[in-house]
Formats: structure tokens, sequence, C-alpha cells
């Protein structure tokens, strides 16, 4: 009698189980802010974006959070980017750099135009893509532009810090932090068109 009634209860666990649906995931994308143009460079400018790196950390599909004073990262199973960061990134950047600066022409290296029609190539290493439980966002990143000679016409690191509005320890708004990091990857954006455009 007592194997029979720990099967069925066995069975019963299994059913409830298996019967639970899971909860659907939700998917992100970056998003390009829309400002009015008002500086760029004399004449059209082509820059080819070739590279984009991002730390292995957060190349995957699931947005990762970090705790601050801490060394420990959560990984969101049902927080989603519908593409990954090194694809992203460079669609987004130069649709801020052509939205931000007149006569900049820029493009993903995927889509760039032919190698004797660029002026300038872009490769940008975000060496920190951080977004803490709270809200807190920083990025950081390497970038250098080259000629068509391949020479460097300039080589900086710019950092970019912001507080998710109404960030919740307990709870983050994943929504609210994508568009916190979209205004911090469009401001990097801008800074790059600046110097490109001040290029000889």
């Amino acid at each position: 009698m007592k194997k029979i009634c720990l099967v069925l209860t066995a069975a019963s666990l299994a059913a409830c189980t298996f019967g639970h649906s899971s909860e659907p995931a939700r998917f992100y994308t970056l998003s390009t802010p829309n400002i009015e143009q008002i500086r760029g460079p004399k004449s059209r400018v082509n820059v080819a974006i070739d590279n984009v790196s991002v730390p292995q950390s957060v190349d995957r599909p699931q947005i990762v959070i970090k705790h601050p004073n801490s060394n420990m990262l959560s990984v969101s199973e049902f927080d989603r980017w519908i593409e990954g960061l090194p694809n992203a990134l460079p669609i987004v950047i130069s649709e801020n750099m052509n939205i931000y600066a007149k006569n900049i022409n820029a493009r993903p290296g995927r889509r760039q135009m032919s190698e004797s029609n660029n002026n300038y190539h872009l490769a940008i290493d975000f060496v920190r893509f951080d977004t803490e439980i709270d809200g807190v966002i920083t990025i950081s990143a390497w970038w250098t532009v080259t000629n068509n000679r391949g020479d460097v016409v300039a080589q900086k690191k710019t950092t970019k810090t912001a507080v998710t509005p109404d960030g919740d320890i307990n709870a983050p708004d994943y929504d609210a932090i994508v568009r916190t990091q979209s205004r911090l990857i469009a401001e990097l954006s801008y800074k790059i068109a600046d110097v490109i455009s001040e290029l000889k």
C-alpha cells in the first residue's frame, strides 16, 4: 500500500511540473533618439564601422545584471536581446551618427560601401557594458578611426554613466534599462561623429 501511495504521489508531482507553462520570454532592442542635425563635416564623409566588440560576459542572448559591490552577475532567462549586441551595436551607432551629423554617411561593416568609397574606418571595443541591479549603467569603450591607408587618425576612450529612472533593486525595469543604455550609446555615437567631423 505504501508503494502504491509513493507512486501516485510521484506521478502527481510530475504532472504538476510538466503541466506548468513556463514564463514567456521578453525581447528588447536598442533604439536611436530623434534629434535635430546641428553639426557635421562640410562635405560628405563615408564611415565604415568595421568592428564592434563587447565583453564576453554580455555577449549572450540574455540581458546581464551586475550586483553592486560584488563580483556576482545575474543572467535573466526571460529578458533577452532580439539580436546579439555585436550585431546590433554597429547598426544603432551608425544610425545615431547619421541622424546627428550632417554629411556623415556611416554604415555597419556588413552593409558598408565599396572600399574605395570609404573615407574612414571605425572600430569600437567596449571594455565595460555594465548594468547594475539598481539601474546604474556604465559603458566604456576604446574607439579607433583609421583612413583608407590604414593610418590611425583618432583613438580615444569614452566612458558614460547614467542612472535608470525609478531603478528598483528588487525588480529591475528592463525596458527602462535598455532605454538608458540606448541613450548612453547615442552619446558615444555623437562624440565619435564630432571627432570625425573635425578630421581634415
